[in-house]
């Protein structure tokens, strides 16, 4: 695909958020900008900056997995979206005690919720929570919410991608009271 805005492959790059593949991509497709001196050849700039970053993170990361046996891999999203968007609230999650007699679920719970969200209505435009009906601070509530607007821009894509790897990579263990999840 060939793009000649500026703009259009600016907010390319942003939608594309932390994923190594999507910003790769658009990166390609804003190569463009490189050829004129100015704010949009610096932005595209940050972005490769951002790539090499994030190229060398998940390097460090492949590594400390290797050697502790664990193996991370690309899942199919097309496959495993439809079956795990209806499923995975109802998991057994363990609950944490908090001030006031409240609980909340691990915090694999809420980035799940937060990339769920994203993928199935874009970004977070509801207002904070602060209070719950209790009267208490309503931290269920602001979990969710600071979840989900921790991946404001993020591409629907990118947000089905990393809902799919979190699931499948979470430690049933620390969060579930038994591993009921659907298996790959």
């Amino acid at each position: 695909m060939t793009m000649t805005d500026p703009d259009t492959a600016l907010a390319a790059i942003r939608a594309a958020g932390d994923d190594f593949q999507s910003l790769y991509e658009a990166i390609k497709n804003a190569a463009f900008l490189d050829a004129t001196p100015g704010d949009h050849r610096q932005q595209l700039r940050a972005a490769k900056a951002k790539l090499k970053k994030i190229h060398l993170e998940a390097k460090k990361k492949a590594e400390e997995d290797a050697k502790k046996g664990i193996m991370r891999k690309n899942y199919d999203v097309d496959k495993y979206w439809p079956q795990l968007k209806d499923s995975w609230e109802s998991l057994r999650w363990r609950l944490k005690a908090m001030p006031g007699g409240a609980t909340k679920k691990p915090d694999a719970f809420y980035e799940l919720y937060g990339f769920f969200k994203q993928a199935t209505e874009g970004d977070n435009t509801e207002e904070q929570p602060v209070w719950a009906e209790s009267g208490g601070l309503d931290f269920e509530g602001r979990s969710r919410w600071e979840a989900w607007n921790k991946t404001k821009g993020m591409a629907s894509e990118v947000a089905k991608k990393k809902f799919v790897a979190i699931y499948f990579e979470m430690d049933p263990k620390a969060n579930l009271y038994n591993d009921n999840r659907i298996k790959e």
